[in-house]
């Protein structure tokens, strides 16, 4: 990252079925799926369990949660699962919400009036309020999901009172020509603008309007985890869009004398040889750069890809722009709604699209969604206003109302002891092979504490290097959550590090839209 002291602070988890074996998520046979009668979900607790003194156990379901399945779709085939009959899952919906002579509409996606294009309101996921249990026992350490056992998952506590739902965005940020961060289908997210703008185009939409937090990390990955039978995020969905690149000189090895058509035909193109092709697909997202990267000259659409003997030939949307031999390009955020609009989508509320199938790691190159959330790993990373650091010391914020990016005292309160600092960033490109494991979760109700990694184990498979790698150092405090659409196999749903400094940019890190009704309670 050219130079970016980078911290990856979190808890980590990796997966198994009923028997505690490993598990290829996706990949299950293909046998007819018979929806069972299920007890009522009232007053039953589902959960999923690891031993604490072996990393790398995989895990198993406990609980109530024995004996259930959850395949996760790939391409044409449909997500199966059986919380879908179970509180709290069964009630999570999609809808639009917007603002209507002062009062707030939402508009569920069986009402005929639901759009995904921003016309009829934002688009987001409304999950219902539920009750989570964190302990250790026999030497396991337990998540458990219930509709009214344990705790109130603090995602849904604000200034003391109790929210029915919370609404996460499906799509990530987006900041239009009013300055709203928005959340619709159909565009590039928003990214290279700094934390605080990301906030403050949230905050433009009204009160109830923040940045996606830690707490709705934490309130996902209970519903995933639980769900799946598996604590690792990684092996049940991929890690998203996560194995492109980024737009940087050496990457295309002194081929950077793309030409430009767009003077004399009205067209934008530029020709790279013919190798580079798997790096940019047709209909993904690209970035051009002049100079540094930093100078960015557009984001823009592949529209069409056309390969020669030795050279490919690229046209992109947008206005004509000028390309020399100072230009150099790579991929960028990819547009929302990408999983059902790609060339081999996918439609159900959980799954990934095929695109990529025909590469060696599907699993890290194509966009996903949970529950109708898209890409909340991979693509762009995710900053994360309710936490911060100053000195390695972790300070946590519990009310939207009081969010700031390098806030530290106040509404900010410490939690845990100071980070040791990392003096050893092991290889450099960040790939799998040096892993920072989290030995025990915080067994507390959520975010109150947060374990940082303390064994270190070298050679993990890929499906075990889920984003356990941190870095720690003075003047890192912004938290970003998820991966970037480079990070291949760290981008993983607790894959969390920190920014240099609050006024700091780039074009890896976005924002995702959180919507609360405080204003009906």
């Amino acid at each position: 990252m050219r130079g970016l002291l980078l911290f990856l602070l979190l808890f980590i988890l990796s997966c198994s079925d009923d028997a505690g074996t490993a598990l290829n998520l996706d990949e299950e046979p293909m046998e007819p799926w018979v929806y069972r009668s299920i007890p009522d979900s009232l007053g039953r607790r589902y959960g999923v369990r690891w031993q604490m003194d072996n990393p790398d156990d995989l895990g198993e379901r406990c609980l109530d949660a024995i004996g259930l399945r959850a395949r996760f779709g790939v391409g044409g085939r449909v997500g199966e699962s059986d919380f879908d009959q179970l509180y709290p899952w069964s009630q999570i919906r999609r809808c639009n919400i917007s603002r209507q002579e002062g009062k707030t509409i939402i508009t569920y996606d069986d009402d005929p009036a639901f759009r995904t294009d921003g016309s009829n309101g934002d688009v987001f996921v409304r999950i219902p309020k539920f009750y989570v249990e964190k302990y250790e026992e026999d030497g396991y350490e337990y998540r458990v999901v219930s509709a009214n056992r344990g705790l109130l998952h603090p995602a849904f506590i604000e200034n003391g009172k109790e929210l029915d739902a919370v609404y996460v965005s499906a799509f990530e940020g987006y900041i239009d020509s009013d300055s709203l961060l928005r959340s619709i289908a159909g565009v590039i997210p928003t990214s290279n603008i700094t934390a605080q703008q990301f906030l403050d185009a949230a905050r433009r939409r009204g009160s109830q309007y923040t940045l996606y937090d830690m707490r709705t990390v934490d309130m996902l990955y209970s519903l995933i985890a639980v769900e799946f039978g598996c604590r690792n995020t990684g092996v049940i969905f991929g890690h998203g869009i996560a194995d492109f690149k980024q737009p940087l000189e050496e990457y295309w090895d002194g081929h950077r004398a793309f030409y430009s058509l767009s003077t004399e035909q009205a067209t934008n193109t530029f020709v790279t040889p013919r190798y580079f092709k798997p790096i940019i697909t047709k209909g993904s997202s690209i970035c051009i750069c002049q100079g540094d990267q930093r100078n960015i000259l557009t984001f823009a659409h592949c529209l069409e890809a056309i390969t020669l003997t030795h050279e490919t030939h690229y046209r992109f949307d947008g206005p004509p722009i000028d390309i020399d031999t100072d230009c150099f390009i790579g991929n960028c955020a990819q547009v929302t709604n990408w999983t059902e609009t790609c060339d081999a989508p996918h439609f159900s509320h959980t799954g990934r699209a095929n695109m990529m199938e025909e590469s060696f790691l599907p699993r890290e190159r194509n966009p996903m969604r949970y529950r109708w959330m898209e890409n909340i790993v991979g693509n762009i990373w995710h900053y994360l206003p309710d936490i911060t650091l100053l000195d390695r010391q972790l300070y946590q914020c519990g009310s939207i109302a009081d969010y700031v990016f390098g806030g530290h005292g106040g509404a900010y309160q410490p939690v845990g002891e100071p980070l040791v600092e990392n003096t050893d960033n092991g290889i450099p490109a960040d790939e799998k092979g040096i892993n920072s494991w989290v030995t025990t979760l915080m067994t507390d109700t959520a975010c109150t504490g947060i374990a940082i990694g303390n064994s270190y184990k070298r050679d993990m498979s890929s499906s075990q290097a889920f984003g356990a790698y941190y870095y720690a150092g003075n003047g890192l405090c912004i938290a970003v959550n998820g991966g970037g659409f480079d990070h291949r196999s760290r981008c993983n749903l607790l894959t969390t590090r920190l920014w240099d400094a609050p006024d700091m940019r780039w074009h890896l890190y976005g924002a995702r839209l959180l919507f609360k009704d405080i204003e009906a309670q």
